[in-house]
């Protein structure tokens, strides 16, 4: 092997076996479906998700250059057969490692050539909580840490030796980072004061090198017409109003987040919370000693080496900590303080390289202690990790009877608050089409003006908890509830189901009858149950529903309930009996989940009232019977869906088999 071969494999094999470990890891630990975690972290990722695979927009500052450099390679990695999600979440590893790759030649330069060190504290920040999530999720951060080492790589070889066209793709990498994050704006000082020295060497003509400069670092802005651009072209995923003069600038300046977040301590307690916060973020991501160290080695690499470059660093990597300590609620803290992670490890490596030379087997120590730490970290934060790896929860499925429900009134709409909800809805929507036919709107959506136009809005039935029933009639007037299937709920100004077929009429005893109760199997082993309830009168009691499938019809005994899914009222537990009107007919859904192996023979339906005794004071049952074949399979008609058997009625009986 020649020496060139050898000075190669010396500089960079440690980089290529550390980046290909952290790349084993993150394989292992990619988000391969849609995010249903309620972590910050998280908060962004399913927006991501679905905008890079539909070439849409994001929310404020709009990040154009990692929307369309994420959503080219999204596409190029679905067609190595990665999910939509999976793949989304992949161009955040394809980015970390970049990222990571050019802070190890940056630390290299800080160690003075020690790749071996270099390596190993690459490996460390790549373990740490932050960069480790990062790496696998759909976020934009990991992008942040590509063009945050570059631009600090250049300053550092720029500061070694002056190249004019480092200079200028220096710049303009600041103007690319200001305009993907405009926290980013803070590196510009720090670069400033790295290359000082040689800036005042070279710069001559200060007025035609600094309007220069200026062109070339908003040359990277003009990204921002994408955003325009896509809504004018109708795309099915755009953040805001970019296609507005107004809602540009809103976008491009993130009002919609500077108006609530950026806000002064005001007080000594507020400081000293802020501290508090900010010391515990970093030490959830390394140890305090550690860091106290890092900038311990920044200082002496400021006195020993470059007083320039080490100020430049310190103040690289003090200025977004400072951001944290006095917005600490503006942006995600942990994302934030990632370049005051990587300077502080920089600095860490320049002080174990001078620690190193002490002794052969002090060198050998700290590679050791090295190693173990990234072992330690890598053991603590895989359990975290693994935990944000949940997939798209039940919305979809949740969402997914509406394909072939016929609902009352005109175009279906569904309403959901902006958040991981409205995300999952969407990727079925808009990416992979399991979901069809309804339109989607967050909560901004003019709801009053889609009641009175379409006659109903749709939501998942737990977001009542957040538009209650006195909120929706003090939008409309008068409101009602409706299920549309188990777990959805509709809300109309008038009575959508009067002119459903009293098919059985079987009074409850209670002023409540049941007009009709219709069964279906979409799915093996799922019954979907739908009830038709009449209110003969106004009620002055709440009652609880009880759906039962049973294996003997009446039941001997609580062995003979198969499965079941009462409720504490009816349309998934938001509309109280007592706030029916009179006259009103309400469409109440159920799930059911058939036993492996179980042969029911009928649906029983039943409201009851919790006694203060704990006892059941039950209103009188009605039976749906189930048609069964000779294997004791559930048999369903190939030409209909709902199964025509007439229920049979039955008289009260005295107790209720429910937990």
């Amino acid at each position: 092997m020649t020496k060139t071969m050898r000075e190669c494999v010396r500089r960079f094999l440690p980089g290529l076996v550390v980046l290909l470990l952290l790349l084993l890891v993150y394989s292992g630990t990619l988000h391969r479906d849609l995010n249903s975690s309620d972590h910050q972290y998280m908060n962004d990722t399913g927006e991501i998700q679905v905008a890079l695979n539909l070439w849409g927009t994001i929310h404020y500052t709009g990040y154009p250059v990692f929307t369309v450099l994420g959503a080219s390679l999204t596409h190029l990695l679905r067609a190595t057969s990665l999910s939509p999600a999976a793949a989304a979440s992949a161009v955040s590893t394809i980015w970390s490692l970049l990222g990571l790759g050019t802070t190890y030649w940056l630390i290299a330069h800080l160690s003075e050539g020690d790749y071996a060190i270099a390596s190993l504290v690459v490996l460390v920040l790549g373990l740490m909580e932050t960069f480790w999530v990062h790496s696998v999720v759909a976020e934009v951060y990991s992008f942040s840490l590509l063009l945050t080492s570059v631009v600090l790589l250049l300053a550092i070889q720029l500061a070694q030796a002056w190249h004019w066209r480092y200079w200028w793709l220096m710049i303009g990498c600041l103007g690319l980072s200001t305009q993907h994050h405009r926290l980013l704006l803070l590196l510009v000082p720090s670069a400033l004061l790295i290359t000082f020295p040689m800036v005042r060497k070279n710069l001559s003509d200060w007025l035609r090198h600094g309007v220069g400069s200026v062109f070339v670092f908003l040359l990277p802005f003009l990204a921002y017409l994408y955003l325009p651009l896509r809504a004018l072209q109708g795309a099915e995923w755009v953040y805001g109003q970019p296609g507005t003069w107004t809602g540009f600038w809103n976008q491009f300046f993130g009002r919609e987040a500077t108006r609530r977040v950026l806000e002064w301590p005001s007080n000594a307690s507020m400081w000293l919370d802020n501290f508090h916060f900010l010391m515990a973020q970093l030490q959830n991501q390394l140890p305090l000693v550690l860091i106290l160290l890092g900038i311990a080695g920044l200082i002496g690499l400021a006195r020993e080496r470059s007083l320039w470059t080490g100020l430049g660093l310190l103040v690289g990597s003090g200025g977004f900590a400072l951001f944290v300590l006095l917005f600490p609620s503006a942006v995600l803290a942990h994302a934030t303080l990632m370049p005051t992670l990587m300077l502080v490890m920089g600095g860490l490596s320049y002080l174990l390289h001078r620690l190193a030379y002490v002794s052969p087997f002090l060198r050998v120590g700290l590679l050791a202690g090295l190693v173990m730490l990234a072992g330690w970290l890598f053991c603590t934060n895989l359990p975290f990790v693994q935990a944000l790896q949940q997939g798209h929860g039940d919305v979809i499925q949740t969402l997914r009877p509406l394909n072939t429900v016929d609902l009352p009134g005109g175009r279906d709409v569904m309403a959901l608050p902006w958040g991981k909800d409205y995300f999952s809805a969407a990727y079925g929507l808009y990416v992979t089409g399991e979901l069809e036919d309804f339109d989607l709107v967050d909560h901004r959506a003019n709801l009053r003006s889609i009641v009175q136009e379409e006659d109903k809005v749709i939501t998942l039935a737990y977001n009542l908890a957040r538009w209650p029933l006195y909120w929706w009639q003090g939008l409309l007037g008068e409101a009602h509830y409706n299920s549309a299937a188990p777990g959805v709920a509709m809300v109309s100004r008038d009575l959508l189901y009067q002119d459903v077929p009293a098919r059985l009429d079987f009074d409850l005893g209670n002023g409540v009858s049941v007009r009709d109760i219709r069964l279906l199997k979409r799915e093996k082993n799922k019954l979907y149950v739908t009830i038709y309830w009449e209110s003969q009168s106004q009620l002055h009691l709440d009652y609880r529903v009880a759906v039962h499938l049973v294996a003997n019809d009446p039941p001997a005994g609580a062995q003979d309930i198969l499965a079941q899914a009462d409720s504490p009222h009816p349309v998934g537990g938001w509309y109280p009996t007592t706030l029916w009107t009179a006259g009103d007919v309400v469409r109440d859904d159920y799930l059911l989940t058939i036993p492996p192996e179980a042969s029911p023979v009928a649906i029983r339906v039943a409201m009851y009232r919790l006694n203060e005794d704990g006892s059941f004071n039950n209103t009188a049952w009605v039976s749906h019977p189930i048609s069964t074949n000779s294997e004791g399979a559930i048999k369903k008609q190939p030409t209909a869906d709902w199964w025509p058997i007439e229920p049979q009625q039955e008289m009260r009986i005295e107790a209720i088999y429910s937990t």
